[in-house]
C-alpha cells in the first residue's frame, strides 16, 4: 500500500512530465500556425486582434452569472459650463448632484432650445406625489392601459402600414 507522501511525490513527478508535453506540443502548434499565416497572408486584424477585428463586443460574466456587457451609454445631461456630459446612470457628477430639476441640463430635450428659459414642467405621471395619491386611493401596482406602439417609416414599409 502506498503512503501520502509517496503519492504527492507521484502527482510531482507526472505534473513535471505533463509541462514538458505541453511544451513540446505547443512549440509544434505554434510552428503550424506561423506557416499557416505566412502560406494565407494573414495579418492580426484577420485573425481577431487587431483594432480592425470583426469581433463582438466583449461580455463578461457579472454576480449570478448573468452577462453584462462593458458598453458606454449615450449622454443625457451636458454642464453648460464645462461641456462635461453624464448618461444619466450611476452616481451624478458634482455639477448636478444637487440639482432638483435636471430639465435645464438635458441634451435633446426642451430645455437644449431654450437655454436660460424657464424648464418645461414634466408630467407627475412617476414622481412621488403622484406614487402617493395613487396609493391613497388604491391603484398600487395597476398601470394604465398604454397607447398603441408607434410604427416608425421603416416599420411602416415593412409591414405595408405605409400604402394604407
Amino acid at each position: 500500500m502506498k503512503t501520502y507522501s509517496a503519492i504527492k511525490a507521484e502527482i510531482a513527478k507526472l505534473e513535471k512530465q505533463a509541462e514538458a508535453l505541453r511544451k513540446a506540443e505547443v512549440a509544434g502548434v505554434v510552428a503550424k500556425i506561423k506557416t499557416a499565416i505566412e502560406a494565407y497572408g494573414l495579418t492580426a486584424a484577420d485573425l481577431g486582434f487587431g483594432s480592425g477585428s470583426a469581433r463582438p463586443a466583449r461580455q463578461t460574466k457579472g454576480k449570478g452569472g448573468k452577462k453584462t456587457s462593458k458598453t458606454v451609454g449615450v449622454a443625457k445631461y451636458r454642464d453648460p459650463k464645462s461641456g462635461k456630459t453624464w448618461t444619466g446612470r450611476g452616481k451624478p457628477p458634482g455639477w448636478i448632484a444637487g440639482v432638483k430639476n435636471r430639465d435645464p441640463y438635458l441634451i435633446d430635450g426642451p430645455a437644449a432650445d431654450t437655454a436660460g428659459a424657464t424648464p418645461a414642467r414634466r408630467s407627475a405621471n412617476g414622481t412621488r406625489k403622484a406614487k402617493r395619491a395613487s396609493a391613497k386611493r388604491g391603484v398600487r401596482g395597476r398601470r394604465a392601459a398604454s397607447p398603441a406602439p408607434l410604427k416608425t417609416p421603416a416599420v411602416q414599409i415593412e409591414s405595408g402600414a405605409a400604402a394604407e
